[in-house]
C-alpha cells in the first residue's frame, strides 16, 4: 500500500486538522444557533400576528355569526393588508378573500402550514410564486377561513443564512486542511533537516550542524540546543582522544622503566648485591605508585563530577587548613628560592569538605611553586569579599597562562608544557575545577602582579569564591576587606 506523504503523517498535521475540525464545528454550531434564533424569531412573530387575527375573527363570529366573519374578510381584502384570506362555504366554494382559492395542502383545522401561492408583480406584471404561513379555522356549518401571512422575504433571508452556514463551515474546514498541509509540510521539512543531521552525526560526521532560521521558535531553539550539544560532544570526544594520547604518553615511560628494571632483575638478579636489588625494587614501586596516583586522580574527578560526596559537606572554617598548607609549602618555597606569604582571616565559614579542599589547594600551590622562577613569590589568601562571599586564592609571579588557554588548563591531561619535562599528569587543575563545581564555588583565573620587580611574566591568580552561607558565629575580624583581585607582591 502506498504510504502518505511525510508531512501528512506528522503530528503537526494531525493537530492542525483537529484544530481546524474543532474550529469548523464551533463555527457551524454558532451559525446554526444564529439560524435557529433568526428563524425562530420570524416564526414566533408570524404566529403571534396570526393568533391576533384569528382571535378577532372568533370574537366577530361569537357576536355576529358567519356574516360578521365574512364582513371582516371583505373589508381586509379590499384594503391593503399584509395578511392573506380565503373564506369558503360548505363544499369548498369560494366566498371572499384576497386569495382566489383555498390551497390544497391545508386540511386540518387549527394547524399551521406552509404553502405557496401565485401573485402578480406590480412592476413587472409577471406572476411570481411566494411562500406563506397560515392557519386554517373551521366554523360551524363547515365554513372555513384561512388566515395567512406572506413569508417570502423572511424565508429568503433564512435561506441565505442557511447557505452562509454551510458555505462558512466548508470554507473553514477547507482552509484548515490547506493551512494544515502547508504548515505541516514546512514543519516536516525542518524536522527532516534535523533528522538528516542526526543521521550524519551517527554516521561519524561530527562537523555537521543543524540549520537555523533564527526566528526564535521551538524548532530554532531545538536546533540551537542540538548544535550546542554536538559542540559539547565534539569537545568531549576531542578531549577523550587527547586524554588517551596523554595517558599513553605519560604511562609509557614508567611502564617501560618498570619492565626494564624487572627484566634486568631477572637477567642479572644473581649478579646484583642486596643493596642494588633493593634500590631497583624501590624505584619500581615508585613508578607503580605514580601510575596508581594517576588512576586514583581520574577516579576522584569522576566521583566529584557525579556528585557522590556532596551530601557529606558540612560548615567548616578553612583557616586552620590554610595554616597547615602554609606550614607545608613554606619550606618548599624557601628551598626553591621563592617568597611565600599568607594572608589568612580566621572565623570565615564555608560549606565543604576539608579533605577535598586540601587536595585542590595543594594542587594549585604545587603548580605555583613549580612554575614560578627563582626570586619570585607566591601568596596564599583567605578573606571575605565585599559581596559577602569567601574567597581562597593563590597568586604567583610566574609566566602566567595565555587567555586562550585558561579554559583548557582545567581539562584532564592538558599540560601547557608539551615537552612534559616537568613531573605531573595534567590532572591537578582538572581536580581543582571538579572540587570547585562540587562546592558550588566560582573558579576565577586572572593575571597576577606581573609588573612587580622580580616577576618573570604576568603571573597567575587563581581563586575559589564560595557561595554565601549562614555562619554559626560572627567576629569583628570578618569585616569585608575588598575584592579578591591579587595584591602586589
Amino acid at each position: 500500500m502506498k504510504r502518505l506523504p511525510a508531512f501528512l503523517r506528522t503530528t503537526t498535521f494531525r493537530f492542525t486538522i483537529l484544530a481546524a475540525g474543532l474550529f469548523a464545528f464551533s463555527a457551524f454550531a454558532m451559525l446554526v444557533f444564529v439560524y435557529q434564533t433568526t428563524a425562530g424569531v420570524f416564526s414566533r412573530q408570524t404566529d403571534a400576528l396570526l393568533a391576533v387575527q384569528i382571535t378577532e375573527f372568533e370574537t366577530a363570529f361569537n357576536k355576529g355569526g358567519i356574516n360578521a366573519v365574512n364582513k371582516i374578510v371583505v373589508e381586509h381584502s379590499i384594503e391593503y393588508d399584509p395578511f392573506l384570506y380565503v373564506f369558503t362555504r360548505p363544499g369548498g366554494k369560494f366566498v371572499s378573500g384576497n386569495l382566489s382559492a383555498m390551497p390544497q395542502s391545508l386540511a386540518k383545522s387549527g394547524a399551521q402550514r406552509h404553502f405557496t401561492y401565485k401573485i402578480t408583480n406590480t412592476k413587472t406584471r409577471m406572476q411570481e410564486t411566494h411562500r406563506a404561513r397560515g392557519t386554517l379555522v373551521k366554523f360551524p356549518g363547515e365554513y372555513m377561513l384561512l388566515v395567512a401571512r406572506d413569508t417570502e422575504e423572511e424565508d429568503a433571508l433564512i435561506d441565505r443564512i442557511s447557505r452562509a452556514v454551510w458555505i462558512a463551515a466548508a470554507l473553514v474546514l477547507a482552509l484548515g486542511l490547506v493551512s494544515g498541509a502547508l504548515i505541516s509540510r514546512r514543519f516536516a521539512s525542518r524536522l527532516d533537516a534535523l533528522n538528516s543531521v542526526a543521521r550524519d552525526v551517527m554516521g561519524g560526521d561530527m562537523k555537521r550542524r543543524a540549520p537555523r532560521n533564527y526566528s526564535g521558535d521551538e524548532l530554532d531553539d531545538l536546533a540551537s540546543n542540538l548544535n550546542d550539544m554536538l559542540n559539547k560532544i565534539e569537545q568531549l570526544m576531542a578531549a577523550t582522544r587527547h586524554a588517551g594520547d596523554s595517558i599513553a604518553h605519560d604511562l609509557r615511560s614508567p611502564l617501560t622503566r618498570m619492565r626494564n628494571r624487572l627484566e634486568a632483575q631477572l637477567r642479572d638478579g644473581e649478579s646484583l648485591n642486596a643493596e642494588e636489588a633493593d634500590a631497583a625494587l624501590h624505584r619500581t614501586l615508585d613508578d607503580a605508585d605514580e601510575l596508581l596516583k594517576t588512576f586514583n586522580a581520574v577516579l576522584r574527578i569522576a566521583r566529584l563530577e557525579a556528585g557522590e560526596q556532596r551530601e557529606a559537606f558540612d560548615q567548616i572554617d578553612p583557616a586552620p587548613l590554610l595554616h597547615d598548607l602554609q606550614e607545608l609549602f613554606e619550606p618548599v618555597a624557601e628551598d626553591s628560592g621563592l617568597d611565600f606569604e599568607a594572608e589568612i582571616n580566621d572565623g570565615l565559614i564555608i560549606r565543604g569538605d576539608r579533605g577535598l579542599l586540601a587536595q585542590a589547594l595543594s594542587n594549585v600551590l604545587d603548580n605555583a611553586l613549580k612554575y614560578t622562577p627563582k626570586g619570585g613569590g607566591v601568596v596564599l589568601r583567605l578573606r571575605r569579599q565585599r559581596d559577602g562571599r569567601v574567597a581562597i586564592s593563590v597568586t604567583d609571579t610566574g609566566p602566567g597562562v595565555p587567555d586562550d588557554m585558561r579554559e583548557a588548563i582545567f581539562r584532564r591531561f592538558v599540560r601547557l608544557e608539551e615537552s612534559r619535562t616537568q613531573s605531573g599528569s595534567g590532572l591537578g587543575l582538572a581536580l581543582v575545577r571538579a572540587v570547585a563545581n562540587a562546592h558550588g564555588a566560582e573558579l576565577i583565573v586572572e593575571d597576577g602582579p606581573g609588573d612587580n620587580e622580580g616577576s618573570d611574566g604576568p603571573g597567575l591568580h587563581i581563586a575559589l569564591v564560595f557561595p554565601l552561607t549562614r555562619q554559626r558565629k560572627t567576629s569583628a575580624a570578618n569585616e569585608p576587606e575588598g575584592k579578591s583581585a591579587p595584591a602586589k607582591l
